[in-house]
């Protein structure tokens, strides 16, 4: 059964019993529970987040095109024939091609965080400022910096927020968990407190399990067999 599917199982339930006018059920720890436990396992098996995805990549594409177009520049101005010009390049230049090339290749972008960083840092120390200005550089140089710092307080900011995620598995034992208390909570009540209402709780809490589950409650010949129904080895879904 999917992450999907068990969240969707939670879902209903919660909205069954919040529907009812069983207060004992609503006024239940268990109920309470069940809610905290599906809003936390339905952020779990969230996917990443795409346009977020898509803006830091966006951003470590711009990083390398504005790399690339200072390495150029740097690069073209070492053949200027104006003596100090050219002097200012080529110090320039043996900072950007330290790795002989202006294209990474087969390089882990933790690494290129390294390259980058260092680059940045070189440059603007105090011994290159002449030349960044003589070569009138400031500005690239300066833009060059804050896309390399966003792209990586994005990059991190992501994955912080992967790192307060629980694990999906995790968070699939605690579901099923609190779907089986809380059914066997609703049971309870409709068997201690047989009113009309605890009962027809009872069996529209079942038949929500019975909607995503094959072995559901209403077709186990024990009476209590809610219980054994919230496992995943042996059941499917039909929605």
């Amino acid at each position: 059964m999917s992450n999907e599917t068990v969240a969707s199982v939670g879902i209903r339930v919660i909205e069954t019993i919040e529907k009812s006018v069983a207060e004992e059920a609503k006024n239940s720890i268990f109920f309470t529970q069940l809610i905290e436990v599906t809003n936390q396992y339905r952020k779990a098996i969230e996917p990443d987040n795409r346009a977020e995805k898509a803006a830091i990549k966006e951003k470590f594409q711009f990083r390398t095109e504005l790399f690339g177009n200072f390495y150029d520049m740097a690069y073209g101005m070492t053949g200027s024939r104006n003596a100090d010009d050219k002097a200012a390049a080529v110090r320039v230049f043996s900072v950007l091609n330290t790795y002989g090339t202006k294209r990474f290749y087969g390089i882990r972008q933790s690494a290129l965080t390294q390259r980058y960083a260092k680059f940045v840092e070189t440059l603007q120390q105090p011994g290159f400022a002449a030349d960044i200005e003589r070569l009138r550089m400031a500005d690239i140089l300066t833009e060059l910096a804050d896309t390399h710092a966003t792209y990586e307080a994005m990059y991190q900011d992501l994955g912080n927020q992967k790192s307060q995620r629980i694990p999906s598995r995790e968070m699939r034992l605690e579901m099923n968990n609190a779907l089986k208390v809380m059914a066997d909570e609703v049971e309870y009540f409709s068997k201690k407190f047989p009113t009309d209402v605890n009962i027809t709780l009872c069996k529209n809490v079942e038949q929500r399990i019975a909607e995503v589950y094959v072995t559901a409650p209403g077709a186990a010949k024990k009476e209590s067999s809610i219980p054994t129904v919230l496992t995943t080895e042996n059941s499917s879904s039909v929605s």
